[in-house]
């Protein structure tokens, strides 16, 4: 729902003051809801890609490549039927 206060209130999470300072002027303009969609959608993919980058979890081998041999105690049915 983007009511007034709404949209307001998600321009005030995202610290966006300098649009806050010009609300009257600009709360009834059509390209404030998208612009704030897309200001919330890129802060949510890079703070995912900052969390995995500073996880460092590194990269992941593929099912087809890992060695069922080692270790012994996997059980590779279960983790097939997980996947």
């Amino acid at each position: 729902m983007n009511t007034p206060e709404n949209l307001q209130s998600r321009t005030n999470a995202l610290r966006l003051h300098g649009l806050l300072a010009h609300w009257p002027e600009v709360a009834d303009a059509g390209w404030v809801a998208p612009l704030l969609q897309w200001e919330e959608e890129e802060r949510s993919r890079r703070s995912l890609e900052r969390r995995i980058r500073d996880a460092r979890l590194g990269n992941f081998k593929p099912l087809c490549d890992f060695d069922w041999t080692w270790p012994t105690r996997c059980d590779r049915a279960a983790v097939e039927e997980l996947m």
